[in-house]
């Protein structure tokens, strides 16, 4: 998952850079005209360098961890990080161009990595309580206090 991560956030990055170029010399607009319209490209542009580097930060500092329950949700985080960002490219790409005010593509991007970063810090408290229970134990001998 770790290269899984680094990888796709890189190559995200990469499109963040390309849609700049784009936003900049390819995309035509009316002056002044259609100011709705720029600023959707420009927020879509944001989310692309967002969840980019999200994903190549989660990638750098990626800790498989052994418990069972743990994996399982890390897997589950990663791949709602992971998805968000082929659904946040697509946004750009079609929303700006529809000016839907709703933008869902957008709202399910933002959602994914909300729902992948919850994920992620439930493991990690997990992974806390319990090493903070196992210290207790040591403590009090395996006695509740």
């Amino acid at each position: 998952m770790k290269f899984l991560h680094i990888l796709t956030g890189t190559v995200i990055l990469i499109v963040f850079a390309v849609s700049g170029q784009y936003m900049a010399f390819g995309l035509e607009l009316p002056n002044q005209e259609f100011d709705a319209q720029r600023m959707m490209y420009r927020a879509s542009h944001m989310y692309l360098l967002f969840v980019g580097a999200l994903n190549v930060a989660v990638g750098c500092y990626w800790h498989q961890f052994d418990h069972r329950a743990s994996k399982v949700l890390q897997r589950v985080a990663s791949f709602c990080l992971v998805l968000a960002q082929p659904v946040l490219v697509y946004a750009f790409w079609v929303e700006p161009e529809a000016i839907d005010s709703e933008r869902l593509l957008t709202l399910l991007g933002c959602v994914l990595v909300l729902v992948g970063i919850v994920l992620s810090l439930l493991v990690l408290v997990g992974i806390v309580l319990s090493l903070i229970g196992a210290s207790v134990s040591r403590i009090y001998g395996g006695k509740n206090a």
